[in-house]
């Protein structure tokens, strides 16, 4: 996971594991919400997952799309580990671990032994955006672009309101 989450993965970068774990960790730490699929078996932890996002059934079983056809592969071409690999495998999932550590200890619970999810709140979610009328932006973008005609004429295929669409 380390390697995937960092993106460099390839052995022709040269990059160590541990830069690799400091990449991904970084990336990782910049999503405001993770979740964490086996702690889905909680159910402390699966209804504050649905009470973060507004929806039930977040722990609803539902089957993988290519599940059987991977089980049969399998079945019918073993999977054979050198001893080499093995050992490689053993080292990077040490990494792995660490940063799972890493991005699971804060997970505890309040006093009321509920985990700090803040709930849904729909206004969180709501339009916010501004309504230019479009002859405004020309006028702002011909302005910006000093004059030259061409990449603003480009842009009208952006979905902006106009006073048009606000009559009707």
């Amino acid at each position: 996971y380390t390697q995937w989450f960092s993106g460099l993965s390839c052995p022709q970068h040269d990059i160590s594991v541990t830069e690799q774990y400091q990449i991904a960790s970084a990336k990782l730490l910049r999503y405001n919400f993770i979740i964490i699929l086996e702690m889905l078996a909680d159910p402390d932890y699966a209804k504050a997952v649905e009470n973060f996002f507004g929806v039930p059934g977040v722990t609803a079983k539902r089957g993988v799309f290519c599940e059987r056809k991977s089980r049969k592969a399998n079945k019918m071409v073993p999977l054979v580990i050198k001893n080499e690999t093995m050992e490689r495998l053993i080292d990077l999932n040490k990494v792995d671990i660490g940063l799972y550590k890493e991005l699971t200890d804060c997970l505890d619970r309040d006093e009321y032994n509920n985990y700090g999810f803040p709930k849904f709140e729909p206004a969180r979610f709501s339009n916010v955006s501004v309504k230019v009328p479009y002859d405004k932006y020309v006028e702002w973008k011909a302005e910006k672009d000093g004059g030259k005609p061409g990449k603003g004429e480009q842009l009208k295929r952006i979905t902006i309101i106009s006073d048009e669409a606000d009559e009707r």
